[in-house]
């Protein structure tokens, strides 16, 4: 099933699109694909049988044929991506556990999934799959697809979770305590992903007190940033003004990085673009504008609306 070239070209569809908004902001992430072959579809069926939750052709069905992980570096960044495919797609379902819902007394793993509806295009060809196949399993595929949201420190547990807990769920009945130390397991992970983000917050804080710009920039937004280094002529500004380089490491990195997210902006994500771009969303520096070029400027009152944001 998953070398089906209708599935497969669905996958590449939802893929492509993905990959093209991650990498028009730079985040760091890796991005994994898969479509669910036969046994496994049929395992899941009989899963939900069992668990008196099961799919029907006219009732719910199978809402993750395709499967998109996105494994992000840094945990503040996975409700960014999150925010931003809620929004480009239609979204079916979501398993959104956020902190206010949980219960203090009982550590659960976090986890955020998303199910959004497949293009026109993409449900008429899953629709010629589904009427191709003989098996009547077919027919209980939805045309949805799933987005899971995971950091690089959670992703190994998360996998071993899915295929030695979740699939095999009799093995843990009456193994409280080991469940337990599962669970405590993925809480020193959750408690690692924010003493990473502490780091690097405070490691570009250290850069910031150093003069050293282009590291201070680097630690603080986190982003893909390409090999050209920053402009001398801006570290000098810089250095002559504490201030302004206060007010960029003071920048909201997710609320700038939403701005980028929600305009039609695409800009190569280099030290010396992310400088202007702040300049002209917040800054104003005079100084740094007379080095911004024409191009990029007109992109910018073109595509990047200040009144808008």
């Amino acid at each position: 099933m998953n070398n089906n070239p209708g599935l497969k070209n669905i996958l590449r569809n939802i893929q492509s699109e993905i990959l093209s908004e991650i990498d028009r902001i730079g985040i760091h992430c890796r991005v994994h694909t898969r479509i669910k072959d036969i046994a496994s579809l049929k395992g899941k069926i009989e899963r939900k049988e069992k668990e008196g939750k099961g799919y029907s052709k006219d009732g719910k069905k199978v809402q993750d044929i395709c499967g998109i992980r996105i494994t992000t570096y840094f945990i503040e960044d996975v409700k960014l991506l999150w925010d931003i495919f809620e929004r480009k797609y239609e979204k079916v379902s979501e398993a959104n556990d956020h902190i206010d819902k949980k219960n203090f007394k009982v550590f659960e793993p976090v986890h955020k999934n998303l199910v959004c509806r497949m293009t026109h295009e993409d449900s008429i060809t899953l629709r010629e799959v589904v009427f191709s196949q003989k098996d009547d399993v077919y027919a209980l595929i939805d045309n949805t697809f799933e987005i899971q949201f995971r950091t690089t420190l959670s992703e190994g547990w998360h996998e071993i979770d899915h295929v030695l807990r979740y699939k095999c769920q009799s093995d843990w009945d009456d193994f409280i305590e080991e469940e337990r130390m599962l669970n405590g397991i993925y809480a020193t992970l959750e408690t690692s992903d924010k003493v990473l983000k502490s780091l690097f917050d405070d490691l570009s804080y250290q850069h910031y007190k150093k003069h050293n710009w282009e590291a201070m920039l680097r630690t603080k937004f986190r982003l893909k940033f390409s090999k050209e280094p920053l402009d001398e002529t801006i570290c000098t500004i810089l250095n002559n003004s504490n201030d302004l380089a206060k007010r960029i490491f003071r920048t909201d990195r997710a609320g700038f990085l939403e701005q980028i997210a929600l305009s039609k902006l695409h800009i190569p994500i280099s030290y010396n673009i992310i400088v202007f771009l702040l300049n002209h969303t917040e800054l104003k520096n005079e100084d740094i504008e007379k080095l911004q070029p024409a191009t990029i400027k007109s992109d910018f009152e073109m595509y990047l609306k200040t009144e808008d944001i």
